[in-house]
């Protein structure tokens, strides 16, 4: 193997690590944010129902978007 392709190798590695990581602080804060929103009584229920499918819908997104890979 060469050191080309070693380094290739650590860099994808390192790559797929701080996506995942990110990724996962990503999913916190949303998760975090529509939580809060189901507790506060002055936003409307329309508004929490939306955020809801957009969270659903990125997710899917995300998902369809891993499989072309």
């Amino acid at each position: 193997m060469s050191k080309t392709k070693l380094q290739e190798g650590l860099f994808g590695a390192a790559k797929k690590f701080s996506d995942s990581f990110f990724d996962g602080l990503k999913s916190n804060v949303t998760n975090n944010a529509l939580k809060q929103a189901k507790k506060r009584k002055d936003i409307p229920v329309p508004i929490v129902k939306k955020m809801e499918q957009l969270d659903k819908a990125s997710r899917e997104l995300e998902k369809m978007l891993k499989d072309l890979e």
